[in-house]
């Protein structure tokens, strides 16, 4: 009889432990298929600092040679084999998204850079406000990134620095067009892709990464070191549509910057 009870006190023991151990597994589960279809933010739980802890894809982000990082002057050096830019950006059809990250134009074929005697097709560009790079510790209000691909699947991204100062064309042209609401596109007929562009002789380099998700460190910046102005009306007018949504600096490392 006293082993039947405890039998029966076991079983009732094992049931319990089982159900709660099922509903511990199955609320791990459903945290984790939360986790790996949540999307990436600027602020919040999935903010910068945990992107590589969102998807498995996402595992860069924590790598040693991501981007952006903070270029200094006194630490910039001239490099043995000067690099060469060459910019065939002409017209293209363009198609403005919202992303629900930033404004992103969308390029036609046809546009391309070469970059140390490597060809790479212009896919996209697009903005953040502030600025992702600095240039000794100091943010600009607003980069714009044009960024490259290689068959190779490697990239190069040419970075545009813009400070406060004079109405810039560009945006006198296209923030009234920008979508409001992530998800809208409009198409807007062809535009001049170097009237974007200040001149392109001086710049820095670096290997680095994607600044967004998934980070993949497979990425030639040329920052360049002209910058070109936009007004404080249009800088917070672009602001309000996209409001922060740069990464934070990134370590160096043992990584080397060139200025040429």
């Amino acid at each position: 009889m006293k082993f039947l009870k405890f039998s029966v006190i076991l079983t009732i023991t094992i049931t319990i432990f089982s159900c709660k151990t099922q509903q511990k597994v199955s609320k791990l589960k459903e945290n984790k298929h939360k986790t790996e279809h949540s999307h990436w933010a600027y602020t919040g739980e999935n903010n910068p600092n945990n992107w590589s802890h969102i998807k498995g894809e996402y595992m860069a982000c924590d790598g040693n040679s991501q981007s952006p990082i903070d270029i200094k002057d006194a630490m910039a050096v001239q490099p043995e084999k000067k690099n060469n830019l060459t910019l065939h950006y002409t017209t293209s059809s363009i198609d403005i998204l919202n992303n629900g990250h930033t404004e992103e134009f969308v390029i036609s074929d046809g546009n391309s850079l070469q970059f140390n005697g490597k060809t790479y097709q212009l896919k996209q560009f697009h903005m953040h406000t502030l600025s992702e790079h600095t240039v000794n510790g100091k943010h600009f209000p607003l980069e714009i990134h044009f960024v490259n691909k290689a068959n190779d699947d490697t990239y190069a991204v040419v970075s545009v620095l813009v400070k406060e100062g004079k109405e810039s064309t560009f945006l006198k042209t296209y923030l009234s067009h920008f979508p409001e609401h992530e998800g809208e596109y409009k198409q807007d007929g062809e535009m001049n892709i170097m009237a974007v562009l200040p001149t392109t002789e001086h710049f820095y380099h670096y290997k680095g990464s994607f600044t967004t998700p998934p980070c993949t460190e497979a990425v030639e910046w040329i920052v360049l070191k002209e910058h070109p102005t936009a007004s404080k009306e249009q800088l917070e007018k672009l602001h309000g549509l996209m409001h922060d949504n740069y990464r934070p600096i990134q370590k160096l490392n043992k990584r080397k910057i060139d200025a040429q």
